[in-house]
């Protein structure tokens, strides 16, 4: 099954990106944030802070992800700045922020698959 699953991102996340992984079991729940541009903070922390902040997108939508090893900005998605992250030396994972501070979390093979008709 095909699924784009989003993660929310919010203010005390960016600043404090740690604690305990979401359950694959567990649903996102909806959280208002305050206004911000998150791609740029994102952009000027440092490199152990957007590990971070990925790895809490990845777990926050229910993905298997141990530790993030790598963290690299790519092509925007749709106009949402987007980084590939990479967990446990292997898997990618695209995350797209858009401007509310919401990631959008998905493989490559996850979006190829929904461009296919």
């Amino acid at each position: 099954m095909n699924r784009l699953m989003p993660a929310l991102l919010i203010a005390p996340l960016l600043l404090a990106a740690c604690g305990q992984g979401a359950s694959s079991d567990q649903p996102t729940t909806n959280v208002t944030v305050p206004e911000g541009n998150y791609a740029q903070a994102i952009r000027t922390m440092p490199q152990g802070q957007r590990v971070g902040v990925m790895f809490r997108a990845i777990r926050d939508a229910g993905r298997e992800c141990q530790q993030v090893t790598d963290v690299k900005e790519a092509k925007d998605i749709q106009g949402a700045p987007t980084w590939v992250a990479v967990c446990d030396g292997n898997a990618r994972w695209l995350v797209a922020i858009d401007a509310g501070g919401i990631a959008t979390v998905t493989n490559a093979t996850e979006l190829k698959d929904a461009n296919v008709k």
